[in-house]
């Protein structure tokens, strides 16, 4: 049956791959790969480096002895804005150019235009109402980053699409652009130009009167609905996490966040802790901070440090080879976006399913391992960029129980992830078999 289930998702993997608006897609995210890649790097330098509660600078104590510590802080945390938070908007810009391209229209004038369009479909309404604030942002800017690749696709295949159907001549390109050619590039894609700014700004205003967020808010709203009323904690948690990382696979980033340190359940396990001198008997010992959060999330959403390991020990896909050697480092640190946009994650069939089993493997080990006490709940603050197998055993005061949890979770998911790379493998050799 397994078997079966792997034959029909090989297959299927291969006719989604032949499929035009995939490929755009997939053109679209490597085409991002190099801008991810450096911005993850960016990340683990101002996080774990120059920030007072990164994990390296609370290891090695920086902010107390290197030179301009504070504004290393401040230079790489505009780096990391100015590179990361306009990853959607080139997004928008590539999809459109791709889609565009095949159909002899101007792919240049498209990409502008869904550029310009995401932009508009992420203006900040508020600040228009009279009770707007004037110093808030012109833009939702939380919506231009990676969290907001989903819209960006949606947007660049929209106006791709309006391109082809509706510019009025097809595009003649000009190794040298004279001033006429390009006011004619002009009038011929007019109507698409209009026809798109308008219908996207139309959305982002109508959408303000519900969502200060944008569509990403009602997403998110839409994201916490199913949950209100289910009374089990450990079902709760299951079910978010299997709904937040699928909505991390279309392009969704950010329904859950790492690390609940300041939850009323994590404050009380940490109040426990301190006056007991330890984390065994905590009051709240399944949470999920103490499931998903520290035991389940290494290497960021999808325990995708587990897919560096299985890619570096049995791939034989170069591509995927030189994704992962150039994106382990930010991936320890759970900085996972190289991967996301380089192999692809994002929309990939094949990939998606470990990318779902593999965290839900590890939180029932975890669930089990509290249930009977085999080791205390996490109760210590863990910090956003604390290498995900090190999190239980610092969470937890240096249990040695913990780090045998979490490597246990890590082999498991390495295991998950193994034989979809051995498929990867078959599909890349033209059908090859492989001996895991």
């Amino acid at each position: 049956m397994v078997g079966r289930f792997m034959q029909r998702l090989q297959r299927f993997d291969t006719a989604v791959a032949q499929q035009r608006y995939f490929r755009t897609i997939r053109d679209t995210l490597t085409l991002l790969f190099p801008f991810v890649l450096v911005g993850a790097y960016i990340n683990v330098l101002n996080q774990a480096i120059f920030q007072k509660n990164g994990f390296l600078n609370r290891i090695y104590y920086l902010s107390h002895w290197v030179p301009g510590f504070k504004y290393m802080a401040q230079y790489t945390g505009m780096l990391s804005i100015g590179v990361n938070d306009i990853i959607a908007v080139i997004a928008a810009f590539a999809v459109a150019n791709f889609v565009v391209r095949a159909t002899n229209r101007d792919n240049l004038m498209a990409g502008l235009t869904a550029a310009v369009s995401f932009v508009m479909l992420n203006v900040n309404f508020a600040i228009f109402n009279d009770q707007g604030d004037n110093t808030s942002s012109k833009f939702l800017e939380g919506n231009l980053g990676s969290q907001g690749i989903f819209l960006a696709v949606l947007v660049g295949v929209i106006t791709g699409w309006l391109f082809s159907k509706l510019a009025f001549k097809p595009h003649e390109h000009q190794l040298l652009e004279t001033r006429t050619h390009l006011l004619m590039r002009a009038k011929n894609n007019l109507l698409p130009m209009v026809i798109t700014l308008g219908l996207f700004s139309a959305i982002g205003f109508g959408v303000s009167f519900i969502s200060q967020m944008g569509l990403n808010g009602l997403f998110y709203t839409a994201f916490k609905l199913p949950f209100g009323k289910i009374s089990h904690i450990m079902i709760t948690i299951f079910l978010a996490t299997l709904l937040s990382n699928f909505f991390w696979l279309i392009g969704i980033i950010g329904p859950i966040g790492f690390s609940g340190n300041g939850s009323v359940t994590t404050v009380q396990n940490l109040a426990y802790a301190l006056q007991h001198g330890s984390a065994w008997g905590a009051p709240n010992p399944i949470t999920l901070h103490t499931v998903f959060d520290a035991f389940a999330n290494v290497g960021g959403a999808g325990m995708t440090l587990a897919l560096v390991i299985a890619i570096l020990w049995k791939s034989r896909n170069q591509d995927f080879r030189l994704v992962a050697k150039m994106s382990w480092f930010p991936t320890l640190f759970n900085f996972n976006q190289p991967l996301l946009v380089g192999l692809p994650i994002l929309y990939s069939p094949l990939l998606a399913v470990p990318f779902l089993l593999a965290p839900m493997a590890s939180m029932l080990i975890t669930w089990v391992a509290l249930k009977l006490s085999w080791m205390p709940p996490v109760a210590y603050p863990i910090y956003r960029t604390m290498p995900g197998f090190l999190t239980g055993w610092l969470g937890t005061g240096g249990d040695w129980h913990a780090l045998v949890i979490s490597i246990l979770n890590l082999a498991v998911s390495t295991a998950i992830y193994l034989p979809f790379i051995l498929i990867n493998n078959r599909l890349t050799t033209g059908g090859a078999t492989d001996e895991a």
